[in-house]
C-alpha cells in the first residue's frame, strides 16, 4: 500500500487551502493545475478538461499556463473515443476515483491502438481522475508521462485531492445558481449555496475554510440585504419565492 511522506502530506494541506481561499471565477485555472502538476512530479503534462459530448465541444480547458473556452472536440478523438479504456470505465461504471492507462491495458495494447497513435503519443502513461457531472459531460483531470509509468504515490494523492476538489467544484455551481437583484459579494453567495444544501455554519466554514463567526457574518449580511430573518426565507427569496 502507498504511503506518503510528511513533506507529501503537508504539500496537500497546503494545496486544499489554496484552492478553497483563492479568488477566481471559474472552479480550475491554469494556476490550480500547476499546484496539482507539482504534486505530481512524474507528469510531463497536466490539465483540466470539460467535454459535452452530445454538442462535441471542448466547453473549457487548462493546463499550467492558459485556458481556453468552447472549442470544437478533435475528430480523432471523437472517432476512437471508444478505444480509450480509462474514459470507457468512467463511462460504463461511474467511478471517477484516479485510473492509470496501465491499470485497463498493457503498454503494448495501448501503443498499437489508433487513438494512441494519431492523438496521444508519445504520452504513453496517463493517470486520470474525474468529478461528478451530468450524463453526456465530462470533468477531467489529466497527467501524461512518455518516459515512465505513474506510482501508486502518484495516484495517492489524487485520489486524497479528488473530493477537495469535487467540493471547490459544487461551491463554483452553486454561486453561479444563486441569483438575486441585490448586490451579494461572492463569498456571501458561496455560504447561501450550501446554505441551501443544508449545511449548518460550521459544515460551511469547513468547507471554506473560514471560521464559522464569518460565515454568521455572512448570513447577517445577506439577511440585512434581502430583508429577510432566517437561513429558509434567504434562500426563498433568492429563487424568486
Amino acid at each position: 500500500m502507498a504511503t506518503l511522506a510528511r513533506r507529501d502530506l503537508d504539500a496537500l494541506l497546503r494545496f486544499v487551502h489554496d484552492a478553497s481561499t483563492l479568488e477566481r471565477d471559474a472552479p480550475v485555472i491554469p494556476e490550480i493545475v500547476a499546484w496539482l502538476h507539482r504534486l505530481v512530479p512524474g507528469a510531463e503534462t497536466a490539465k483540466y478538461c470539460e467535454i459535452d459530448w452530445d454538442r462535441r465541444r471542448v466547453c473549457y480547458i487548462a493546463d499550467a499556463t492558459e485556458a481556453a473556452s468552447d472549442l470544437p472536440l478533435d475528430e480523432v478523438l471523437w472517432e476512437f473515443r471508444h478505444q480509450h479504456a480509462i474514459g470507457e470505465h468512467f463511462r460504463h461504471t461511474g467511478d471517477l476515483r484516479p485510473r492509470m492507462m496501465s491499470d485497463m491495458l498493457r503498454p503494448r495494447e495501448w501503443r498499437a491502438l489508433d487513438l494512441y497513435n494519431l492523438y496521444f503519443a508519445p504520452l504513453q502513461y496517463e493517470l486520470k481522475f474525474g468529478l461528478s457531472s451530468r450524463d453526456g459531460y465530462t470533468k477531467m483531470f489529466l497527467f501524461h508521462a512518455s518516459r515512465r509509468d505513474f506510482e501508486e504515490r502518484d495516484r495517492l494523492v489524487v485520489e486524497l485531492l479528488r473530493p477537495h476538489l469535487q467540493r471547490i467544484d459544487e461551491t463554483f455551481a452553486g454561486r453561479r445558481q444563486v441569483t438575486a437583484d441585490v448586490p451579494l459579494t461572492r463569498r456571501e453567495r458561496e455560504v447561501l449555496a450550501w446554505v441551501e444544501r443544508g449545511k449548518t455554519n460550521a459544515e460551511i466554514a469547513q468547507i471554506l475554510w473560514i471560521a464559522p463567526g464569518t460565515v454568521k457574518k455572512h448570513l447577517d449580511n445577506v439577511y440585512e440585504k434581502l430583508n429577510v430573518r432566517t437561513r429558509t426565507a434567504a434562500v426563498k427569496r433568492l429563487r424568486g419565492g
